[in-house]
């Protein structure tokens, strides 16, 4: 599993957005682990602190130590047999006894294909006693899970929004905004995905599907698995965490669904071109912000900028006008 901060970016070559089948999975492990590695000192996910607050009370004090040392800022070493996220839909206690049922046989060599070599010294300790380790780390997510539960039921709603937003973008050939949308650890262009990553490489995807994984943990989490056979795997955060726990927006439009009401806003106030300023004010919105949603919408190729005088002017692109009939 790659958690990781970095400036580098992975390459995930997708080819003709056309051909790439696209798919959505809950899956409550990937959000837990993303969680659990950034209460307990992993690369920050962006959490809201009163959420690492009721998980890191809920661990018990021995399993977290046993764990802490496998994680720090820059990244979280975890091999595949520890982190079973469930995007094959399965309940997460099965995960959970899968974890337990692992044999330290399966640890050592799954360390091994981690870290070619020596272990790592955090590792060390561990494959000395896994029987051990391997049950402090399973009550660890066990405590984590009983304490996250409730706040993933209460995300079911956002969450079935972002399904309806995934499936918006596949059939009115909008992938490439969903895409370019997606993280602020992502960004897509030249139909290849960038994925921050600390130990870059590039995939080409072939004819497997991309699994979307929605994270109901933080704004900037990222967890993402581009080796298995048969598919990839994408984890980023679903929209709306900061929403999380009030009441229910109003149903939006199928344009807002897709890039967002204030990208939204901005694409059926471009009639005409107008000046970055007054664009600002008659969106109510300050002009760094107002920018920074101009330059997503340039990124995917729905407006431009261009210099007039001392003004900068934006205008709808081609692409932007045929996005705003067809999703108005």
């Amino acid at each position: 599993m790659n958690a990781t901060v970095s400036p580098r970016h992975t390459e995930l070559v997708l080819g003709e957005l056309s051909r790439v089948r696209i798919g959505v999975a809950p899956a409550p492990m990937a959000s837990l682990i993303s969680l659990v590695v950034d209460t307990l000192g992993g690369p920050r996910q962006g959490i809201a602190p009163d959420w690492i607050r009721t998980i890191r009370r809920a661990l018990p004090p021995d399993a977290a130590q046993a764990v802490i040392p496998m994680f720090n800022r820059t990244g979280a070493l975890l091999p595949a047999c520890l982190t079973p996220l469930g995007i094959d839909g399965s309940p997460v206690q099965e995960q959970l006894d899968r974890i337990a049922n692992v044999t330290p046989d399966e640890l050592g060599e799954d360390v091994e294909l981690m870290t070619p070599g020596e272990p790592p010294m955090p590792w060390r300790g561990a494959l000395r006693r896994p029987r051990q380790w391997l049950g402090l780390y399973v009550r660890l997510l066990t405590a984590a899970w009983t304490a996250y539960a409730p706040i993933w039921q209460e995300s079911s709603g956002i969450r079935a929004r972002e399904t309806d937003r995934i499936g918006a973008a596949t059939v009115t050939g909008g992938l490439d905004v969903l895409l370019s949308n997606l993280s602020t650890r992502a960004r897509y262009g030249e139909q290849t995905l960038y994925l921050s990553d600390q130990h870059p490489y590039r995939v080409v995807l072939k004819d497997r599907p991309v699994v979307l994984v929605p994270l109901v943990s933080g704004t900037s989490a990222s967890v993402f698995n581009l080796d298995e056979p048969d598919r990839v795997w994408l984890g980023y955060p679903v929209p709306g965490l900061d929403r999380l726990g009030e009441a229910p927006p109003p149903a939006a439009d199928s344009l807002a669904l897709l890039i967002g009401p204030l990208r939204a806003a901005i694409l059926r106030a471009l009639v005409r071109p107008v000046s970055m300023g007054r664009l600002a004010r008659q969106l109510n919105a300050g002009p760094s912000t107002a920018t920074y949603h101009c330059t997503q919408l340039a990124a995917a190729g729905l407006v431009v900028r261009h210099r007039a005088g001392r003004e900068v002017r934006i205008q709808r692109t081609p692409r932007g006008d045929a996005l705003v009939d067809l999703l108005s």
